[in-house]
């Protein structure tokens, strides 16, 4: 289920393809499509450490704030809510929108939170290398890495008032990314690319169109990362982010290694459950996970013919599948044990087959879905 957003860039010194009109053509198309099940995959796992989904991707609550005009709009009793209430949807639908936006179209993967990074040089995945801060002020919302590539940092931002690159905020903004640095064991300190990612927020019946506003400034350094020094940062960034992910999943001895950069002890390992997709888009493929409940009532029973209702009644339980594909998990628990290499080379999967609306996906391997869509077929020891 997909939305159109106007998309302006400033400052890029390349258009990403996918942004393009005309793919050989280096200029930014007018506007660009945004998959509202990952918009609000993206919100669940940036938000609580742990918890259902909500809204909940494998239900289309969604669409109790998302109009369903072909544009992003949200409907129009949310300009009618308190100032708090505006500003807390706008930070989060900010956020959700950086995350996708740099996931869609410049290759970024994993977001650590900044305030998980800075000035703690203790993680092991760090190998010496540190975040730190040179200036007193805001700094920016996330370190973040491409899968293979080079660290950058983030900053997101929501705004139900318009914006632009000239707007005086939008200053402030690129400010917060000279007042941190990357630093090495020998406090050389490197540059790292950024991105301000700020969206304009609509409603129904107001004027102009959502749009998201990008921008790429540097931080302080004397040179940009070596390509011997990019995995430090990069690693550190993926661990914080499967460290959110874990916790979804009760995995809470990974997700505890992983954050705190030690490694765990060989004898304490858990058993956890198994699920294989039955549905497109990922028939057949294993992931480790389980269920929240997100509607009242009872749930479907697994029997050995399947799936079966409790009850003649319709419109009773829900249950969402929230879970991460197996072959990225074994991955990650030999990076909580030690081996933080391993966290360059985290598998992942793309879908084989048509995606249906109430089936939400990301690239770093994870899901959210209706629960009848997997069985449980396995264990796997982490």
């Amino acid at each position: 289920m997909d939305r159109v957003v106007q998309f302006l860039l400033n400052k890029v010194a390349s258009v990403p393809v996918s942004l393009r009109e005309d793919p050989g053509v280096d200029v930014a198309a007018a506007e660009v499509s945004v998959n509202l099940g990952a918009l609000f995959l993206h919100h669940y796992f940036d938000s609580y450490p742990t918890g259902a989904p909500k809204p909940d991707p494998s239900r289309f609550e969604y669409l109790d704030l998302v109009s369903s005009s072909r544009d992003f709009r949200l409907h129009e009793f949310v300009a009618s809510a308190s100032l708090i209430r505006r500003r807390t949807i706008s930070t989060e639908l900010g956020q959700a929108f950086c995350r996708l936006m740099l996931q869609d179209h410049f290759d970024v993967t994993y977001f650590a939170h900044m305030n998980d990074v800075l000035n703690k040089p203790t993680h092991a995945a760090l190998a010496g290398w540190k975040i730190v801060r040179v200036s007193r002020g805001d700094v920016p919302d996330y370190l973040c890495a491409r899968r293979l590539g080079d660290p950058v940092l983030a900053e997101a931002k929501g705004r139900f008032r318009p914006v632009s690159f000239t707007y005086a905020p939008f200053q402030a903004w690129r400010d917060q990314f000279g007042r941190v640095t990357a630093l090495g064991p020998r406090n050389a300190s490197r540059r790292l690319k950024g991105y301000v990612v700020a969206t304009r927020l609509v409603v129904e019946g107001s004027g102009g169109a959502t749009c998201v506003y990008l921008e790429d400034p540097n931080t302080p350094g004397d040179q940009p990362l070596a390509r011997d020094e990019i995995p430090h940062l990069r690693r550190v960034s993926a661990a914080m982010h499967y460290a959110r992910v874990f916790r979804k999943l009760d995995v809470l001895h990974v997700a505890n290694a992983l954050e705190n950069g030690f490694s765990l002890a060989r004898e304490l390992s858990f058993n956890v459950p198994v699920w294989t997709c039955m549905m497109p888009p990922f028939r057949g493929v294993e992931f480790i996970g389980g269920f929240y409940r997100t509607l009242p009532g009872q749930l479907p029973q697994l029997t050995e013919k399947g799936w079966q209702q409790g009850s003649f009644e319709l419109g009773q339980g829900h249950g969402v599948f929230v879970g991460l594909l197996r072959d990225a998990a074994v991955t990650l628990a030999r990076a909580a044990r030690g081996d933080w290499a391993a966290l360059d080379e985290v598998p992942t999967r793309e879908p084989t087959e048509f995606v249906s609306s109430e089936f939400a996906w990301l690239p770093d391997g994870t899901v959210g879905a209706p629960m009848v869509y997997f069985l449980p077929t396995g264990r796997q020891v982490l």
